[in-house]
């Protein structure tokens, strides 16, 4: 072993246990990853900077840019047959995860299930219906959905670069669109007739929260002779209790939420905080004439303005306090209490750090809906009805952005250009600007994404890849290339079930490069299992972004994601490796 592949080793094991934590934030551990391989000459900076210039990585962001406007354009219509109340639960589920897996072969899959989460909400509960028998099933859809195209998710589109800025021929349409398509047949059909008795029948936390509503929110009286009347909550000291958060006040029939700290308190006011509700004791103990109520207001004020929201993946929010953001002035909206993982998280409000995945109960004001971005926050509860359907004229932008970018997936005009098309048709139609153009550019993946190649590229040029190969074959005596393309497959499921798929397939093509070497044989099938591997995270749900997405909505447990996720994977395993032994070998 060279000093080169030891330090390489010690580096990405280090990247992984990082990026399995979440600490630091993913963009920032990649990037002291690649310094270190270049600071200590394992590779040149022009290897790092080589990402920037990468056609693959710049798709996947014009893909990005033309998802938002398809999504745009497109709106609540687009769904208005989807949500038909005479649909049974058999028959919207099916139509939702065909719906979806078909959107997601061509566009990104995050914004796909961002868009779709409130909606699926919406008519389980409309209806009667638990959320958490739909939502699995609408994460496992995209993930299959996107395995269709190249450009079906970004996993496939990083990999690509890998291949070219190896100097190999990129892989083609046809190399994705028949495996692809038959495990999405496939698992569609088990998640239709399966989902029902093997996922949970659960409450939404909104729900929880209205039974049990003494659990998280105290109420105060301002009586007649409070030192408080006519002070601001600045003034009063109510804006930064340790323990405790403002998050309503009732006066008279008008309720006011997101309560700003300029606003004025009157006499017969009733404050409703939330947080620590043990510690109210000790702010009407401060003999400021605020008294606990003779009658409780909690369960008949209604708190109708209260929904659900999620920070998605790549929000800004991450890491950020609720304190430091001020989330209550930037939304106006109050965080009555935050779930992560499934569980409530037990720290004080204001000092709580977000993570993706989280969920948030709210109380919104009036103006809630004017300040929210999809992008750092995914609304759960939407008001109103369900827009009509959309025009012919209306939807053609999006029609003919789409059909461009299939004649691109096929190979008839380069993929690059026919995205690049669809965005300009967009712009044309003022679907979008450059405002939402430049909002559309996550500059964390950027750097996610630019550092994974780069990563990969210091694992091969160290010499890792190969000694990894070597050490393989001399454990497995005999093995032969379809072996080598079972246990290189297990070895990237497992890798991903730990951090994100993009990191997992620029740590594993090195090896599947030099495995394929070995053996003599066309390098595609190596390719393509580890592609497949990458994106194959049904029993976790922290190994892909969507299903973290649903987890908190769906109000799952982490064993809920193993019982319907291991069949599934099974499944999805048993055809890949078939297909890939009978189609190339």
């Amino acid at each position: 072993m060279t000093i080169d592949i030891l330090i390489t080793s010690v580096l990405v094991t280090g990247l992984v246990l990082s990026l399995y934590k979440n600490w630091p934030k993913p963009s920032l551990a990649f990037v002291l990853v690649v310094f270190a391989f270049v600071i200590l000459k394992v590779i040149s900076i022009e290897d790092f900077l080589q990402g920037l210039a990468n056609k693959q990585i710049i798709l996947i962001f014009l893909l990005i840019i033309l998802t938002s406007g398809i999504q745009q354009n497109l709106g609540k219509g687009f769904f208005y047959a989807l949500f038909k109340k005479s649909l049974s639960p058999f028959q919207f589920r099916l139509r939702m995860m065909l719906t979806v897996s078909g959107l997601s072969s061509m566009l990104n899959n995050t914004p796909v299930v961002a868009f779709m989460i409130p909606y699926v909400k919406n008519w389980s509960e409309s209806n009667g219906y638990s959320a958490s028998k739909f939502l699995i099933p609408l994460s496992f859809a995209t993930i299959l959905g996107g395995m269709i195209t190249i450009v079906g998710t970004s996993t496939n589109l990083v990999l690509n670069g890998l291949i070219v800025q190896s100097g190999l021929p990129s892989l083609g349409y046809s190399d994705f669109l028949f495996l692809g398509g038959l495990v999405t047949v496939l698992g569609l059909i088990y998640l239709a007739f399966f989902s029902e008795k093997l996922l949970p029948n659960t409450t939404t936390r909104k729900d929880s929260l209205l039974e049990h509503l003494n659990e998280y929110l105290v109420e105060t009286k301002v009586n007649p002779s409070s030192t408080l009347i006519g002070k601001t909550i600045e003034e009063a000291g109510l804006r930064h209790l340790k323990d405790l958060f403002l998050v309503e006040i009732k006066r008279g029939e008008r309720s006011i939420t997101a309560v700003s700290s300029d606003r004025i308190i009157h006499s017969e006011d009733v404050l409703f905080f939330a947080g620590n509700t043990q510690s109210i004791l000790e702010l009407i103990n401060d003999n400021n004439g605020l008294e606990l109520p003779d009658t409780s207001q909690l369960v008949s004020n209604g708190f109708s303005a209260m929904t659900e929201a999620v920070i998605p993946s790549g929000s800004a929010l991450v890491g950020i306090s609720l304190k430091e953001l001020g989330f209550r002035d930037r939304y106006k909206a109050s965080v009555i209490s935050v779930y992560r993982k499934g569980d409530k998280v037990k720290e004080n409000l204001g000092e709580i750090k977000l993570k993706e995945g989280d969920l948030l109960l709210l109380l919104c004001s009036k103006d809630f809906s004017k300040v929210i971005s999809s992008r750092d926050l995914i609304v759960l509860t939407k008001s109103g009805e369900v827009q009509k359907e959309l025009s012919f004229k209306k939807t053609l932008p999006s029609i003919i952005s789409i059909g461009v970018l299939l004649i691109g997936i096929f190979g008839l005009i380069d993929l690059f250009l026919a995205a690049f098309i669809g965005i300009l048709v967009m712009t044309l139609a003022k679907v979008i600007n450059l405002n939402q153009i430049k909002s559309a550019i996550d500059v964390d993946l950027l750097i996610i994404l630019v550092s994974a190649l780069a990563v990969g590229v210091a694992i091969q040029k160290s010499g890792s890849a190969s000694f990894l190969v070597q050490q393989i074959s001399s454990m497995f005596e005999d093995l032969n290339p379809i072996g080598a393309i079972v246990i290189l497959f297990i070895l990237t499921l497992g890798l991903t079930a730990l951090i994100t798929n993009a990191a997992a397939v620029s740590i594993m093509f090195p090896v599947a490069y030099e495995m394929g070497l070995g053996f003599g044989e066309s390098l595609t099938p190596f390719f393509i299992a580890i592609a497949f591997a990458a994106s194959a995270d049904f029993m976790t749900p922290i190994g892909y972004q969507t299903n973290l997405m649903v987890l908190g909505p769906g109000n799952y447990k982490f064993s809920d994601y193993t019982k319907i996720g291991l069949p599934l994977t099974l499944i999805y395993s048993s055809v890949v490796i078939s297909f890939i032994y009978l189609y190339y070998f």
